[in-house]
């Protein structure tokens, strides 16, 4: 993208960074969570985010991450494969001055990434990949069979059909809280019924 192409803002809606604003790059595809939908999730997350390891499959925008470590979040891992965004997300964090040990950006494909266990599974992990992508049940397998989600944790989901969400949950997730937006349908999925 070039310099002279304009940045959209986001306005970080809650935490130690309430208030700020951080920008994206709008590209195709790019659909940043809506302040209605991010304030609803962190209202069901509410004190669950602190000290947690989150991972953020298709960063985009970053403000999933952004809202979480602004609550106290220990780690993030946030993956973005396109160059532009994940070179402005880079300069957003820089902008925010936080220390790198708090996260990980890395440019890499999310089906890559979940083919692999971590050494630390994560507690909340945020799938909200482009919605024209028929990945959403493979996503949820890969992300079980090789232990991505920590006992107790949680998995949010945004997709343009309720039926994707219904077809998230099988016999280890479970829906926990959804609501609708517009024309995004999202959830709160967990592993047990320690929610």
């Amino acid at each position: 993208m070039s310099k002279s192409q304009k940045t959209s803002d986001l306005r970080i809606i809650g935490g130690h960074w309430r208030g700020r604003k951080v920008s994206f790059n709008p590209v195709p595809n790019l659909r940043p969570t809506p302040d209605r939908v991010r304030e609803t999730l962190f209202n069901w997350l509410q004190g669950r985010v602190a000290q947690t390891r989150c991972l953020d499959l298709f960063a985009g925008s970053g403000i999933l991450s952004i809202e979480a470590l602004s609550r106290g979040a220990q780690h993030i891992t946030l993956l973005e494969q396109d160059p532009s965004t994940h070179r402005h997300l880079s300069q957003q964090f820089a902008r925010l001055s936080l220390p790198t040990g708090h996260y990980a950006l890395l440019r890499q494909d999310a089906f890559e990434f979940i083919k692999q266990s971590p050494q630390n599974p994560y507690d909340l992990i945020f799938i909200d990949p482009p919605f024209a992508t028929d990945q959403y049940e493979p996503l949820r397998d890969l992300i079980l069979e090789n232990n991505l989600l920590a006992p107790g944790g949680l998995v949010y989901v945004e997709a343009p059909q309720a039926q994707i969400l219904e077809k998230f949950s099988n016999e280890t997730l479970s829906m926990h809280r959804q609501s609708r937006a517009g024309q995004i349908f999202y959830g709160l999925l967990t592993q047990s019924s320690e929610v």
